[in-house]
């Protein structure tokens, strides 16, 4: 819920030059969209994806540009805590999802796109993310710390103290700038690889 208003918040006040979508559509754009999109996904991503393979990469990078632009802006000390959860999550979930991707489907990719996927996984960033760090994943989405995390939180710490209980004090004293530039690059992958 958190992350919902903040994102209600931070949309709120954007210009929009343009006109309301619904002033500019046409029929044909309601009745063919589906061809549209078979269009796209028919250039996106590898030839050897199944379409609904692409439409999930394309929500996942779009979900990454959100974090990695639309939000890079906010520079406010009170969303510091959402920005690294939002960055964090969405990391997590991209890279997982990747990496079953990978396992499943990564032999019958082409070169170029097999190379822009290791480069995205094979990452120390990547790996340090995908470790999750015996539940700080889970922790920032929906679970309660364990009780030897817990006796480590302090109010008075950055996210908390989380991040000191779960990393390395190197690791952990970085990881909210190593984010901000790890969710660019990743997104920067995703984008060039539906370019590809």
């Amino acid at each position: 819920m958190e992350q919902g208003r903040y994102i209600g918040a931070a949309a709120e006040g954007l210009p929009w030059q343009g006109q309301p979508v619904l002033d500019v559509m046409k029929k044909t754009d309601r009745t063919e969209n589906k061809v549209r999109a078979e269009k796209h996904y028919r250039r996106s991503f590898d030839p050897a994806l199944r379409e609904e393979i692409k439409a999930s990469l394309t929500a996942m990078t779009c979900a990454l540009n959100t974090v990695a632009v639309l939000l890079a802006d906010d520079t406010n000390p009170s969303s510091a805590t959402t920005l690294f959860k939002l960055r964090y999550i969405t990391l997590h979930h991209v890279l997982s999802s990747l990496g079953k991707l990978d396992d499943q489907y990564g032999a019958e990719l082409r070169t170029p796109d097999r190379a822009l996927l290791k480069d995205i996984l094979d990452a120390p960033m990547s790996n340090l993310i995908l470790q999750a760090h015996r539940g700080f994943r889970n922790t920032l989405v929906h679970y309660r710390p364990t009780r030897d995390v817990q006796e480590r939180l302090s109010l008075d710490a950055p996210l908390y103290g989380l991040l000191d209980a779960y990393f390395p004090a190197d690791e952990a004293r970085s990881l909210g700038d190593t984010l901000v530039l790890h969710t660019a690059h990743v997104a920067d992958r995703m984008s060039a690889w539906c370019d590809n």
